[in-house]
């Protein structure tokens, strides 16, 4: 595998997001759970705001309104969430967490504390990555790599 250097600096945080995302899918995998795992904010956004609207998930997760669109039909289809109209507004459509759903989060709450545990076995080895990355989030808003680089 080629090395990245800084340059590369998205591709690698790719890598750790891809690797979690594996990763967590077999722990989902063995616990029993369905939810996808990238659509995990996403269900328990949908079950503390819901019923809500896709506009309202774009504001609440900062997200697109694309990539939420897009997972709407697996949670559909996994009975997760269910769609109906608006009684207000007949043109908006609202989202909500299903039984299913409800208990599959329960699931997922369950292990909250060893996602946190492992995550901070993990941290013993490669250092403070959580606050790492929240800190480079934080730089990079208030001060964007246009205003860093001299073209």
């Amino acid at each position: 595998m080629m090395e990245l250097n800084r340059t590369f600096l998205g591709r690698l945080s790719e890598q750790l997001s891809e690797l979690i995302e594996q990763q967590s899918a077999e722990v989902f995998r063995r616990a029993g759970i369905v939810i996808p795992v990238k659509s995990s904010s996403l269900l328990g956004a949908i079950a503390t705001l819901g019923p809500v609207s896709v506009a309202d998930l774009v504001r609440a997760l900062d997200r697109s309104h694309q990539l939420i669109q897009q997972k709407m039909p697996k949670l559909l289809t996994l009975g997760l969430i269910s769609r109906r109209p608006d009684p207000d507004d007949q043109r908006v459509i609202l989202i909500e967490i299903t039984d299913r759903g409800r208990e599959q989060l329960a699931l997922l709450d369950r292990l909250d504390p060893e996602f946190d545990r492992a995550y901070a076995e993990m941290e013993e080895d490669a250092g403070p990555v959580f606050e790492a990355i929240n800190r480079a989030i934080s730089s990079l808003r208030s001060r964007p790599l246009i205003d860093r680089i001299v073209v």
